[in-house]
């Protein structure tokens, strides 16, 4: 055998070797790509209906959603009521939530896309579970949304399997955290200036601030039973007021408690459909924002909101807080 040709047969057998290995590393590959397009929790979308309960776990923390005759509660917010739209919202969105790219499987990569432990101390994923009673149904650990998903302005989610660290970035608006604002509307007041006939706002001694139509013009706003003399902003000036007051959000909730002060603040609502809504607020002894309660109303979607009380951070308490400077007129 020729030395020519003992190299041509060493030549060929690299050469097969190499195909053997990138071929092995293409079925690999394949075999993800074999699964782009497909369900990430495959056939939850016919169990979405037998969940009744959702666990969001982070470090040492659970935050639980639990179904009761047809209602979503939040159980770790002393059973405050869910919104049900909200939480279908997430459930459908898991139960479509479509593989897109596989991403990393190195354990040391995962935190850039917020899957690594979720029991780690500081960790930003969240392990995701999804029950019928005690029956684990499906579960996944949850990473960071991806903005502006394949250049069409929708968003994805990063997911990585709990058995594993197979990660996938997958289709779905998914927002499912233990924040309270993932699961019930953070509104305080879901009322706008016109729903509104009087407002009366009480703060201590200082000048009562009352806000009325005008019984010449029953569209326009005025102040009532004001200083004498003192000239008020205009009723487009109390509109935007009254809006801002309106629009405050909560970043936190808890069950009502008892003070021994008097409040800061008394704000009494009456809207033009006859429906009263009496609030306090009191300012929080451990931080700049305060806390709000619904003492009394029989307003249809404020009773919901009796025994209970929500946090308002310094910017919203500031804009809640209506002052005698907001209504006087600007010169």
């Amino acid at each position: 055998m020729s030395r020519n040709f003992s190299l041509l047969i060493l030549l060929l057998a690299i050469i097969i070797s190499i195909f053997v290995v990138l071929t092995g590393i293409n079925n690999s590959n394949w075999n993800d790509k074999s699964s782009y397009g497909q369900y990430y929790f495959s056939g939850l979308n016919q169990k979405i209906n037998d969940i009744n309960k959702i666990k969001l776990s982070q470090s040492d923390n659970v935050f639980e959603i639990a179904k009761e005759d047809d209602m979503w509660i939040l159980k770790n917010k002393d059973n405050y009521p869910a919104d049900n739209n909200k939480v279908k919202a997430n459930l459908i969105s898991l139960s479509n939530a479509v593989k897109i790219e596989p991403k990393t499987e190195r354990e040391a990569l995962l935190n850039k896309l917020h899957l690594e432990d979720p029991f780690v101390s500081g960790s930003k994923s969240y392990l995701l579970e999804l029950y019928d009673d005690d029956n684990l149904i499906a579960s996944a650990v949850i990473g960071k949304r991806k903005p502006n998903l394949l250049k069409r302005g929708e968003f994805g989610v990063y997911f990585r399997e709990t058995d594993g660290n197979k990660s996938w970035l997958v289709s779905g608006n998914l927002n499912a955290s233990d924040g309270i604002k993932n699961w019930i509307s953070t509104r305080l007041l879901e009322l706008i200036p016109d729903d509104i006939s009087n407002l009366t706002v009480t703060r201590g001694n200082r000048t009562v601030l009352k806000f009325g139509r005008d019984p010449l013009d029953n569209n326009k706003f005025m102040m009532m039973d004001f200083l004498e003399g003192v000239e008020t902003r205009t009723s487009i000036g109390l509109r935007s007021v009254m809006r801002r007051f309106l629009k405050v959000d909560f970043r936190d909730m808890r069950v009502a408690q008892t003070y021994s002060n008097k409040p800061d603040t008394v704000i009494e609502i009456l809207t033009v459909d006859g429906y009263f809504i009496n609030i306090e607020l009191n300012n929080d002894l451990n931080s700049p924002g305060a806390w709000v309660s619904v003492v009394s109303t029989d307003h249809p979607d404020q009773i919901k909101n009796i025994g209970y009380e929500f946090y308002l951070d310094e910017n919203y308490k500031e804009e809640f807080i209506i002052k005698l400077e907001d209504v006087l007129k600007i010169n």
